[in-house]
C-alpha cells in the first residue's frame, strides 16, 4: 500500500525529527551534589541562577539564561578554567523554536584532575542574539563566526562577525536542519555562476550533489579514495613513483624544554 504525501506536509520536519530507524539511548546523568564538581557548582550558584546541573561523561553540566553567559563564562576562567575548548548551537527551531548553544571548558590545573570539563548550556530564541566571548577566550573569535555561518546566530559585539567557511554571499544556513540536504538552486550554480556567469548555465548545467553519484575510483576529483598507501610506510625514497621503498621520516629536533639536541637520524 503507498501513501500519499499530504499537499502541505512538512518534509524536512519528517526527516529530521522523526527517530525512524535507531533511537540513541541517553547517557546517564548524575548529581553534581557530592562530587567534586559541587565547589564549582556552590561559587556559580552563589552568583547566577543555574536552572539545571548535572555530570554527564565526566563533565560538568550548568543549564543558565543566556544573558548570562559572558558573566558565568568570566568567572569560570577565573576559577581556573582558562580554555573554551569548543562552542557551537544546536537547532531546535522546529521543534522548540529555539537553538541551544553549548560552551566547553577546560582546566590544566594541577588541583582539577578530577574535574577538568565544564559545560555551560543555554537557549536562545531564533530573532535573539547571543553575547559574545571574544573578549574573554581568544578561540570565541573563530567559533562564533562558525555559529554565525553555519546557524545564522549573531554574537552582540564580536569585532569582526563575518563568515567563516561559506563564501561572503552564500545564501542561507548550510547548519539548519530546514536548509536542503543537497543545497537549494542556489547552492546549485553558485561555482557556474562565480567562475563563468549565469549565460554559461545552459552549456555547463548545474553542479552534481547527489553523494550517490560519487566514484570512489576516481582518483582525479577524490583525493586518491580507495588508494591509500598502507600504513606505517613512510615517505618514498626516491622520486620515481614506479619504485615503491620507502624509509623513515627524519625526526629533527626533540621536545625537551632544557637541552634540546639535534637528532641526526630517528632512533
Amino acid at each position: 500500500m503507498v501513501r500519499k504525501q499530504r499537499p502541505n506536509a512538512n518534509v524536512q520536519k519528517q526527516v529530521h525529527y522523526s527517530d525512524r530507524f535507531y533511537v540513541v539511548p541517553a547517557t546517564p546523568k548524575t548529581p553534581i551534589i557530592g562530587s567534586p564538581y559541587e565547589v564549582i557548582y556552590n561559587h556559580l550558584s552563589y552568583y547566577h541562577k543555574v536552572l539545571d546541573c548535572f555530570i554527564e561523561i565526566d563533565t560538568a553540566v550548568f543549564v543558565i539564561e543566556v544573558q548570562e553567559v559572558a558573566q558565568v563564562a568570566e568567572r569560570l576562567k577565573n576559577l581556573g578554567y582558562e580554555t573554551l575548548s569548543e562552542m557551537s548551537a544546536i537547532d531546535f527551531l522546529e521543534k522548540r523554536k529555539e537553538f541551544e548553544l553549548f560552551y566547553q571548558f577546560l582546566s590544566y590545573l594541577p588541583g582539577y584532575a578530577n574535574k577538568r570539563r565544564v559545560r555551560l548550556k543555554a537557549t536562545l530564541k531564533q530573532e535573539e542574539r547571543a553575547p559574545t566571548l571574544s573578549h574573554l577566550f581568544r578561540s570565541a573569535l573563530w567559533s562564533e563566526r562558525e555559529a554565525y555561518d553555519m546557524f545564522g546566530i549573531v554574537f552582540e559585539n564580536h569585532p569582526h562577525l563575518k563568515r567563516i567557511l561559506m563564501p561572503d554571499d552564500w545564501v542561507g544556513y548550510p547548519l539548519l536542519k530546514s536548509y536542503p540536504l543537497k543545497g537549494d538552486e542556489h547552492a546549485a550554480w553558485y561555482e557556474v555562476d562565480k567562475i563563468f556567469g549565469k549565460e554559461y548555465r545552459e552549456i555547463i548545467g548545474p553542479e552534481q550533489r547527489d553523494s550517490a553519484r560519487v566514484d570512489d575510483k576516481d582518483t582525479f576529483n577524490f583525493s586518491k579514495v580507495g588508494h591509500e598507501q598502507d600504513k606505517d610506510k613512510g615517505l618514498p625514497a626516491t622520486d620515481n613513483p614506479q619504485k615503491y621503498t620507502f624509509q623513515k621520516s627524519l625526526f629533527v629536533k626533540d621536545l625537551h624544554d632544557k637541552d634540546p639536541t639535534e637528532l641526526k637520524e630517528r632512533p
